[in-house]
């Protein structure tokens, strides 16, 4: 719920009831994100959802148009720590600024492997779920894509196609990140060391397939 604005541009209080419904909307997400993080998107229903949140199940109505729409708005977040942690990872030095993004993108799924398994389990049932998938890969693969491009007059990257590169690339990190910190060894989570040892091998990997060296010096 987006908080109103005077003509000068300068936030209003809320009065008391919007603040209770603020809250509620919070407490309704919080809720949704943890229902579908355990049972998955399948399993996860209005129910369970309004129960975790000890609300009445009509008010789930009031925030969300169905079971779809709740995930769009859960995952909103996860597509936006994915944008502001590999942006914030950027660098000057071509190496560090590819373990950066990747960084970015693989510590999300580190941190909420639950909701990737949803959105994965999702994508196959619900086209608009799908959609949110397809969105975010659009989002990662394109800026990508335009990073290569720079390079590119720059002079400093091999001959290659920055869109299909881009999009080879996001592909291999994301399905390596989701094999190897989403689902990974069943008996036991992900660990930070995991989650380094992840980044430092697909850093690896993008760095000598886009600038075409053996080493790191040139």
């Amino acid at each position: 719920m987006a908080t109103p604005v005077d003509d000068h541009r300068t936030p209003q209080r809320l009065n008391k009831r919007q603040q209770q419904a603020v809250e509620t909307r919070e407490r309704m997400l919080r809720a949704a994100a943890e229902i579908f993080a355990e049972r998955g998107y399948q399993a996860a229903s209005v129910g369970a959802i309004t129960t975790r949140a000890d609300t009445a199940h009509g008010t789930f109505y009031l925030y969300f148009r169905n079971k779809e729409d709740a995930f769009a708005q859960v995952f909103a977040t996860v597509t936006d720590q994915i944008r502001e942690r590999s942006r914030a990872g950027l660098s000057d030095d071509r190496y560090e600024g590819a373990t950066g993004v990747i960084r970015g993108l693989l510590s999300v799924f580190h941190e909420h492997p639950g909701l990737i398994r949803a959105m994965v389990e999702g994508m196959m049932a619900s086209p608009q779920v799908e959609q949110l998938w397809r969105d975010m890969r659009a989002d990662f693969a394109s800026r990508l894509a335009h990073h290569l491009e720079h390079e590119q007059a720059n002079g400093v990257v091999r001959a290659l196609e920055p869109d299909a590169a881009a999009q080879a690339l996001a592909s291999m990190t994301e399905w390596y990140a989701f094999t190897h910190l989403v689902l990974g060894d069943p008996t036991s989570p992900a660990t930070q060391d995991d989650l380094d040892d992840a980044v430092a091998t697909l850093a690896d990997l993008w760095y000598h397939a886009v600038y075409g060296t053996t080493d790191r010096t040139s």
